[in-house]
């Protein structure tokens, strides 16, 4: 299993990276994209006006359907949008630079059965450009660290991972060469409460470091626990945003069921 971040060219990450510029990671503007023409044409993001910086943690809240997958689809540059812009690092999503400097974890990463858990780590830092090979080693251990992947689990099969395991391993590999940004889908889904509580550590430190990210969530102990702010997403629109403790006062649900019934602010 890898986290889906396209492979890059080589390059030499062994040393820290630089302190992100103070300029926004990420920003859309009138971002929106609409599938198919005609009457048949379904309009699945209108609009969307987002920033983050450096240190910045934006949820993306909605039910299924909402258009949280066609953003991050569209902030990785997989998709193009109708109209709008997106710009990651200054520039269009999707350019070789800012893949390199992403992370990527989809809902349902791919999984690589012939590998262990270490072997797969140590793939996508080495499609990543992480080297020399004695820091390569470094990072693909604390990585695996990071994540609370058990270490007897490491030289497993992936194929024999639970979907918890699984989960854990997708980010240790989104996160091995210390992207700027994290870009993930639902990272906390199928984790039990100690496995959540370890990736918000991973995401405190991400963010202690100016690492940017940008994550959809159900949850309200990732949401409260990772996010400065929210946007609540209803059938490709905003309805709702702000910051996470003045929009979750008053809710009390873990699903944060009783936000995505809320009426739209005024």
């Amino acid at each position: 299993m890898i986290s889906g971040c396209p492979s890059v060219q080589s390059q030499d990450v062994s040393s820290s990276p630089a302190s992100p510029p103070s300029s926004p990671v990420l920003v859309t503007e009138g971002l929106a994209r609409t599938f198919g023409r005609g009457a048949r044409a379904v309009r699945a993001l209108v609009r969307l006006d987002l920033e983050v910086a450096p240190g910045g943690c934006v949820g993306l809240l909605g039910l299924n359907g909402s258009g949280k997958s066609t953003t991050l689809n569209l902030v990785l540059g997989l998709l193009r949008p109708t109209a709008g812009r997106v710009e990651v690092f200054g520039g269009p999503a999707g350019r070789r630079t800012a893949r390199a400097r992403t992370g990527y974890v989809p809902e349902e990463a791919r999984r690589f059965s012939s590998l262990t858990g270490r072997e797969t780590v140590a793939l996508f830092a080495t499609l990543q450009g992480v080297k020399p090979r004695g820091e390569r080693r470094r990072r693909v251990e604390e990585a695996l660290e990071a994540v609370g992947l058990d270490p007897a689990a490491r030289d497993r099969r992936v194929n024999e991972y639970s979907r918890g395991m699984a989960r854990r391993l997708a980010l240790a590999a989104a996160w091995v060469h210390r992207p700027a940004l994290l870009v993930l889908d639902e990272p906390t889904s199928g984790l039990d409460p100690l496995g959540t509580e370890e990736i918000l550590a991973l995401l405190a430190v991400h963010r202690e470091e100016g690492g940017a990210t940008l994550l959809s969530t159900h949850d309200r102990v990732t949401a409260e626990g990772a996010c400065d702010r929210i946007v609540v997403l209803e059938r490709g629109t905003v309805v709702r945003e702000g910051r996470t403790d003045d929009l979750l006062e008053g809710d009390a649900s873990p699903s944060l069921a009783g936000l995505l019934r809320a009426a739209p602010d005024a």
